[in-house]
């Protein structure tokens, strides 16, 4: 098969991501898709055979690039898992406001029904992030007792409601201190308290 230009590829790739998160997977046709991207339906055929092909595709395109801005912002070793809570925060506003769509996309809509094992690889790796930094605390003493994905699931759904609350504003544009107090907020759903 071959591979799209880079350009081409570039344009497939957010002109599904940008309909997937309007209009959700399964709302959205590769008809739609073509046009946004300004190309022939055949055009995504010739790279992506099947609809389900296109959105793993999506997916870990998105999903790559959160984990590698959790990855970034974490690459130097935090003191205590409060500041190491911190960072991660900052990667998901970070991620979130370069990138709404994908945010969008990854938080708010259902993907088991399409996923293949590639995408599920990539999503169980940051599951693993998640669940390695929530372990981490609770060993630490700094993190409430609980299963690691609930902790989790708890974290990013506050997360996500957070920018459900502000749309269409950019997480960006929340002032610091906004964005402070959520962090902090959301720190206390999962500090194990004295």
């Amino acid at each position: 098969m071959p591979r799209p230009s880079p350009d081409l590829a570039s344009r497939l790739l957010e002109s599904a991501l940008v309909l997937f998160a309007e209009r959700t997977y399964e709302g959205t046709q590769m008809p739609a898709v073509a046009q946004h991207a300004q190309v022939g339906v055949g055009s995504i055929y010739r790279y992506y055979p099947s609809k389900e092909a296109l959105g793993n595709a999506v997916f870990r395109h998105a999903k790559g690039g959160l984990l590698a801005e959790l990855h970034a912002v974490t690459a130097q070793r935090a003191a205590s898992p409060r500041e190491e809570f911190a960072q991660v925060w900052r990667g998901f506003v970070r991620f979130a406001g370069a990138h709404p769509a994908a945010f969008a996309f990854l938080d708010h809509q259902q993907h088991d029904t399409f996923l293949d094992a590639e995408s599920r690889a990539v999503a169980a790796e940051i599951d693993a992030f998640a669940a390695d930094f929530i372990e981490r605390g609770q060993r630490a003493g700094a993190i409430r007792e609980g299963a690691a994905p609930v902790l989790v699931a708890l974290a990013l759904g506050a997360f996500g409601g957070l920018l459900k609350s502000i749309r269409p504003l950019p997480v960006t544009d929340l002032p610091p201190e906004a964005l402070a107090d959520a962090e902090s907020a959301v720190w206390d759903l999962l500090h194990r308290k004295p």
